[in-house]
Formats: structure tokens, sequence, C-alpha cells
């Protein structure tokens, strides 16, 4: 993602015109994470005048992880900063490197801007988001494939005790816990849950198998429910989030469970409709060539 991001602006910087616009940017980024930072890194080694936002702060989708989590990488080249040669870093470790980057080069991210229009006018794009507006010549999506979180609509979701992360499991003890999901992200956060004192920890998932899910997930929560860690309802779906439970069905019947928190993890929604009216289309393939 960083080399991406990197590579889009060597691009870009060779194809800015000589169009002025006193008001507009030479690049506007959206998106704080990997491929931003990169993107924004070779912009300043380009020279190009630019603004980074993201709907929360840089990082990204790493934000969202559990503390302590390893996250997997490759030796990396990161511009103006050097080569940096982590086959394995914690999620701390790697913001750290990250955060250090951008205040070596007096970066910073605009935080908490969420696009919710793009639009183009003599050949400038317009960019508004729920606080601002931008301009500029040039436009980089770096949103990642994570998207704002899904939501699964039901009656209750608004409550304080469901959220859509999990960033320090050791803060939950001895509680009644629902998991949605059946992703790695779903499993990770029910194991990390259920290994916390006193933790009443149930995963629901509405398929009746884990699917595409890591090799060392799948053993680890095949071990954790054959220790009776934590438990597993297959082909449910939660109906109703309530102040002290939680209405499930499951195989056409009800189950109720008590409930101090919920955690949805059902991946998130892709801004396509916004990409679809800024001029993008979409083509989905079913396997031909």
């Amino acid at each position: 993602a960083v080399t991406q991001g990197r590579q889009a602006v060597e691009f870009i910087s060779k194809n800015l015109n000589s169009q002025k616009n006193n008001n507009a940017l030479d690049l506007l980024i959206v998106g704080a994470g990997p491929a931003g930072i990169g993107a924004a890194l070779q912009a300043k080694k380009e020279g190009v005048s630019f603004e980074i936002i993201d709907q929360e702060d840089l990082g990204g989708t790493i934000l969202t992880y559990p503390r302590q989590k390893l996250v997997m990488t490759q030796p990396m080249e990161l511009p103006l900063y050097g080569h940096v040669k982590f086959t394995e870093i914690s999620k701390e470790s790697l913001l750290e490197l990250f955060q250090k980057a951008f205040a070596d080069e007096g970066l910073k991210v605009i935080p908490n801007e969420k696009v919710t229009e793009i639009s183009r006018s003599n050949g400038f794009f317009n960019v508004k988001t729920g606080h601002s507006e931008y301009t500029a010549q040039k436009l980089l999506l770096a949103i990642g494939r994570r998207g704002s979180p899904r939501k699964l609509n039901v009656p209750g979701e608004k409550c304080n005790k469901v959220t859509y992360r999990l960033l320090d499991p050791e803060k939950y003890k001895d509680l009644n816990i629902l998991v949605v999901g059946g992703g790695d992200s779903a499993i990770e956060a029910a194991l990390a849950l259920s290994e916390q004192d006193g933790n009443i920890v149930t995963l629901s998932y509405r398929k009746e198998s884990f699917f595409r899910v890591k090799v060392k997930n799948t053993q680890r929560i095949e071990q954790a429910i054959a220790e009776n860690t934590l438990k597993v309802l297959f082909k449910s779906q939660v109906k109703q989030i309530e102040k002290s439970k939680v209405l499930l069905t499951q195989n056409g019947d009800e189950v109720t469970l008590k409930n101090d928190y919920v955690f949805v993890m059902v991946g998130g929604e892709l801004p396509t409709v916004l990409l679809e009216k800024a001029g993008i289309e979409f083509t989905r393939k079913f396997g031909e060539a």
C-alpha cells in the first residue's frame, strides 16, 4: 500500500498541468492509512502542494486494530524516511513509525473529515466533507477496502453498549459479551475477550461455518469451542438489542442472551454510491478473463 501511494504521486507530479487556481491544491489525498501516508511523504518530496484528510486520523484501518496486534508486513521504502526492514511489527510500533515520519517532515493529517461529495468544474476537483470544502487539481483516493463500519440495522443498535471495534480487550472483564461476525476481525475479538477474567463470550455468525478465515484463527477458535471458553452460534442473526439482553434467531428459534456489550464486526460499507456519482464506473467480475 505504501509503495502504491508513492507510485501514484510520482505519476501525478509528472502530470500536473499549468492551469492555476489560487484557491486550489495540486493534490488532495483522501485516506491516511499506509497508502495515504506513502502518498503524502512522496508529495512532500516532489514539492507538490497538498492536504491529507481522513474520516478518522493518521493510521487509517490500523487504528482499529486491537492493542498489540501483530501487523505482518514486508520491507518497504518510506519516502523521505528510508528503508524499513520490519517483517513483523505491532500496531503501536507501526503507528509510532508513521507518526515519526510525519513529524520529521512537519506533516499533519486533517482528521474527522469524511467525504460526502465529489464533483468537477473547470478542470478541478471539488470535494465536500462534513466540515469543509477542498479544491484540487488532482484527487487521490487512498480509502482502502474497509469503508465505514456496516451496521446491523436492528432495534436498539444505537445504544451505548454497541461498538464496532475492539481497541483494548483488557478493559472488559466479568461481562456478558456478544460479538457479531464471522471474519478474522470478529474471531480475533471474540478470542481476545474470552481470555479476560470472568467474561462470557458468544460469537454470532449468520452462516453455517467460517469462510475465508486465516488458518491460525480457525485453529484457535476451534480449540476455544472445544475447551468451552467461548460459544459460537452459527446460522444466527441479531433481532433486537436491549439494555441487559440481546434477542437472536437461530434456525427459526428465538435465543435470548444476557448482555453487557455488543461488538459488531461485519465488515464495512464501501462508498460505492459516492464514487459512482463522481464518475467512477464499477464492473463486477464473476471469474471471466
